[in-house]
């Protein structure tokens, strides 16, 4: 083999190992959001149900994506009724199972499925105030840092062998006057105890060493939609502006990969 050969071959090999080296690390960061009805897009509606979802570029998650840019990818897990770790009420004739509901339950599944993962963000605990659980702010807190803690320790996933993401909890919104009697009997004692959010989830936070955004603090207190307790499109506008800041200050200004 002649040396302009050998060097060409040389020269090749070089520029596909760093144009491959470069190409990983312009993968996005990928970021699960696990939450309730408002990751999903639940659309408030002052006379009750059935709704519909807000279209991605109206939904806090697909603000988000449109504020950190492409160097991020925002994979959203949102699920009407999800509590941090109850399960929820049985629906005669459904597929759908009390479980079902549970966020703890299904989380490991969820981190296992959307792999890699560099950050999760766990928005649960407004469904926890439901009347039937009597639960109250630091408990429901204390949960969500359970969520949390399975984050950090959901290292390999399913046959590989990727490093566990890191978590970022957000205290719900607070709950307003609810104007659907049925939701004011579910939820009956929960607008007083939503406004211990904050502090209670700050207070858990701390002493767990994780990052902790106040959702009703980005909105301006209790949400604003039509039935006192989804996100109005201002709500998803705040929070994903909120959120975008903290983020990048977790992940960093490198890329990951």
């Amino acid at each position: 083999m002649s040396w302009r050969i050998a060097t060409t071959i040389g020269t090749l090999a070089i520029s596909a190992l760093f144009g491959t080296a470069n190409l990983a690390r312009a993968e996005p960061r990928r970021i699960l959001v696990y939450g309730d009805s408002n990751t999903w897009g639940y659309v408030a509606r002052s006379d009750g149900q059935p709704t519909h979802r807000y279209p991605r570029e109206q939904r806090w998650t697909g603000l988000l994506q449109r504020e950190l840019g492409s160097g991020y990818e925002i994979v959203e897990d949102g699920l009407n009724l999800r509590t941090t770790d109850l399960d929820g009420e049985d629906w005669p004739g459904s597929v759908i199972r009390p479980d079902t509901f549970n966020g703890l339950k299904h989380l490991s599944a969820a981190l296992a499925a959307h792999m890699p993962l560099d950050l999760v963000v766990i928005m649960l605990g407004t469904n926890d105030l439901q009347a039937r659980y009597q639960r109250q702010p630091d408990a429901i807190a204390a949960a969500a840092v359970m969520l949390a803690r399975q984050v950090q320790a959901a290292s390999g996933g399913i046959g590989t062998a990727y490093p566990a993401p890191k978590a970022l909890l957000v205290s719900p919104v607070q709950i307003a006057t609810l104007p659907i009697e049925d939701w004011n009997r579910r939820y009956a004692g929960g607008r007083e105890k939503s406004a211990q959010f904050a502090s209670a989830f700050q207070r858990a936070s701390a002493e767990a060493g994780l990052p902790c955004v106040d959702a009703a603090s980005a909105i301006g207190g209790a949400a604003h939609g039509a039935d006192g307790l989804h996100l109005s499109p201002d709500d998803h506008r705040s929070l994903a502006s909120a959120l975008a800041p903290a983020i990048r200050a977790i992940l960093g200004p490198e890329l990951p990969r």
